[in-house]
């Protein structure tokens, strides 16, 4: 449980709020998917923080990320129009390349060049990694970026999806560590999907379903570990451990084959922010597969979880649907059931009123996380896994695995191997 104020401090990220602060100085924010923006587009609109920004590609394929309003009037980039490695302002013609500096300045008649070189232009650094664009806010030196589990560097494949959710970011960031919701909200999928692939290697969501778990969890250096374990043949376990890359990233096994899930989350602001979901691997599952929208056209490559209509309409729930069988009514996608309730929920939801269940470990250790971190940071501290933390922090892959009875989830290695679960008999839907 948390009190008022607590709940204020681990959910604003607006202006000069604590969170928020902590957030931009020492972390890459995702912010868009590389093959959303493309050389020669008009210039992407971006919300992080609660501020304003555009984001461009050069036609070398440098993506610029500047301050929306255009440094000689403030006319919004968003109207600008590209040219070249730079964006053109549409009302006085001044140009700003992809480096952040002033090229053209038209309505400057004297000393032309000295002028331009000595406008200030607010401008951040990106970075692209596994087929998603971060920048970095925090000011000084633009530290490299984390050794994460599904970086380029390690040649596995990414399949990954966009969506803006209007609520705060700590709703979406909950629901991507609370795995007890997914053989419930996403029965429909699951059912789909597991029908639908076959003889392909499914035994750990089958065991997921098998039987409930119980969750434990540990504090890491990047974050924190998050185990669920159910009770598997000859008095063995079956466990699954995912990791929460502090502040804004997840990663949990997904129990088709070898593929991983990924869940980032940026603040836009107090009451809206971006998801990032998809999954990545040697073999990863396509995108339809990865969001299980398994029948009907795709959703918007540029805001997969866009929902249709809002409380009025229940936003967009089939109930004809529902009555022949589907659990949630909301067949799209599963990223668009996590959404609807997230948004039903509200823009900032207060979990005073909350009352927590044996399956939410991780969503109470979370967010004592959070609340510690940020005293600690006031303190001088840095936050965990801080690209500014000399050497930097590496986080493990998550796993899954089958232990013997009396053996610890803490002392296996992520690349174990992996056994089949062989969950016991017995069981309902229950968290996985």
């Amino acid at each position: 449980m948390v009190t008022l104020a607590e709940n204020e401090l681990i959910t604003r990220v607006e202006g000069e709020s604590p969170l928020g602060r902590l957030m931009r100085e020492n972390y890459w924010i995702p912010f868009g998917l590389s093959q959303n923006l493309v050389a020669g587009d008009g210039p992407t609109p971006v919300r992080l923080f609660g501020n304003c920004y555009v984001a461009f590609r050069a036609p070398d394929g440098n993506i610029g990320f500047l301050d929306e309003r255009c440094p000689h009037r403030r006319a919004s980039l968003v109207l600008a129009r590209a040219e070249g490695d730079g964006l053109r302002c549409i009302y006085h013609g001044w140009k700003i390349d992809v480096s952040g500096r002033v090229v053209e300045a038209p309505t400057q008649a004297v000393r032309h060049t000295q002028f331009c070189a000595g406008v200030p232009v607010v401008h951040f650094p990106v970075h692209e990694e596994a087929g998603i664009a971060w920048v970095w806010l925090g000011g000084g030196e633009t530290p490299p970026f984390p050794d994460v589990p599904f970086n380029d560097d390690y040649g596995l494949e990414m399949v990954m999806t966009i969506s803006m959710v209007d609520a705060n970011w700590l709703q979406g960031l909950e629901g991507g560590m609370d795995s007890a919701h997914a053989p419930i909200l996403h029965r429909s999928v699951i059912e789909a999907t597991l029908e639908a692939k076959g003889d392909t290697d499914t035994r750990g969501v089958e065991a997921t379903i098998a039987a409930p778990p119980l969750y434990e969890t540990e504090a890491a250096s990047f974050g924190m570990s998050q185990a669920s374990l159910r009770r598997a043949a000859d008095d063995r376990t079956y466990v699954r451990v995912g990791h929460y890359f502090f502040p804004l990233i997840i990663v949990v096994p997904n129990g088709y084959g070898s593929a991983t899930h990924l869940f980032c989350f940026a603040p836009v602001d107090d009451t809206h922010h971006l998801v990032f979901f998809g999954n990545y691997g040697e073999a990863p599952l396509s995108l339809r597969e990865v969001s299980g929208a398994l029948e009907g056209p795709l959703p918007d490559l540029r805001n997969f979880a866009s929902l249709r209509g809002d409380r009025a309409n229940r936003w967009g729930q089939d109930r004809e649907l529902m009555r022949s069988g589907h659990w949630s009514g909301f067949a799209r996608s599963a990223i668009e059931e996590d959404t609807v309730v997230q948004v039903s929920m509200g823009p900032v939801v207060d979990r005073t009123k909350e009352n927590l269940s044996s399956s939410d470990v991780a969503v109470a250790h979370a967010r004592r996380l959070i609340l510690d971190t940020l005293a600690a940071y006031e303190a001088g501290h840095l936050p965990p896994g801080s690209a500014r933390a000399p050497g930097g922090v590496r986080i493990p892959q998550p796993f899954d695995a089958v232990i013997d009875a009396g053996a610890s989830w803490r002392e296996l290695h992520p690349s174990g191997a992996r056994e089949s679960p062989a969950p016991s008999a017995g069981g309902s839907a229950s968290p996985s």
